[in-house]
């Protein structure tokens, strides 16, 4: 079952980050107050350079803030566990597989974190191959992890912070790299994960991945620019008139520079043309559905 419970598992207060630059200080992020609640699939969004790969790492604690705070709230279930391992409260996926890999194989390259967090052998063991049969690895157990393909790499360190089962996952536009196949097995798990609870945050300039958010927030120029759920940023307007409207404006997606989906393009023009579409559709299959209804 999902976790439907309102504790917030992530709480930002007013966070800014600035890096030294040749004229003084570089202000990559400002004004950021955000939280993501326990169970919540929140997808983050923006064009390069608005700050979304700072963010996440900032949200891992990675990287310090330069002032503000954020705040990482355990679970009571995870704070109380009566086990010798230590299961890390977050853990992130980052774009680029090459600068993560650790193991020699790719069953010591799943193992590395497991072992690092004090799981027993055998629970470590099961959830090693749990993990690289989720994500289609099993097969290649004893394969030499540096000889993996860019895609099955990223599949690889995605079943590592599976593995140790984080209560938060971060996925810093993790599957830019991957085939179509590969890049469903992926969003299939994921999605999985979040049905028995995992806190997801997503980080994607692939506007059709967002079909599974709950939120959504985009940056832009470092600042939050939307907040709120995928039918707002893709059906209202700017004006705030209902997404049912079909009246004419610039959804926040639009305003921000981007270009939505094509399922959200038909789906808008078919509103503009006075046809009730009830869900609104994020996918062909639920556009299908909505227009035979």
């Amino acid at each position: 079952m999902k976790n439907n419970h309102p504790t917030q598992a992530v709480l930002l207060r007013n966070v800014h980050y600035s890096i030294p630059a040749a004229d003084g200080v570089k202000t990559l992020l400002r004004h950021i107050h955000l939280s993501v609640s326990r169970g919540e699939w929140l997808a983050i969004v923006g064009t390069n350079g608005s700050g979304k790969s700072t963010l996440a790492k900032l949200i891992a604690k990675l990287q310090p803030v330069s002032s503000g705070e954020i705040v990482h709230n355990r679970s009571v279930r995870d704070a109380a566990q009566d086990s010798p391992a230590r299961k890390p409260f977050v853990q992130m996926v980052f774009q680029n597989p090459d600068t993560q890999l650790f193991g020699e194989t790719v069953y010591e390259e799943v193992c590395f974190g497991l072992n690092n967090y004090g799981f027993e052998p055998e629970e470590r063991h099961r959830l090693a191959m749990q993990s690289l049969d989720t994500t289609g690895l099993a097969p290649l157990t004893d394969y030499p992890a540096r000889f993996l393909s860019g895609g099955q790499k990223q599949l690889l360190h995605a079943a590592s912070c599976m593995a140790v089962q984080p209560e938060v996952l971060i996925f810093d536009e993790a599957t830019a790299m991957l085939d179509p196949l590969s890049r469903e097995r992926l969003l299939a798990t994921i999605h999985r994960l979040h049905e028995e609870g995992t806190t997801i945050v997503w980080i994607t300039q692939l506007l059709d991945e967002l079909d599974r958010s709950d939120r959504i927030v985009a940056l832009d120029d470092g600042q939050i620019a939307f907040e709120g759920s995928k039918e707002s940023f893709f059906y209202s307007s700017i004006s705030g008139d209902d997404v049912q409207s079909g009246e004419a404006g610039s959804s926040p997606c639009e305003r921000l520079g981007f270009l939505p989906p094509y399922t959200i393009q038909v789906a808008k023009e078919l509103i503009r043309r006075g046809l009730s579409l009830n869900p609104l559709p994020f996918t062909i299959e639920q556009l299908g559905k909505a227009v035979t209804i």
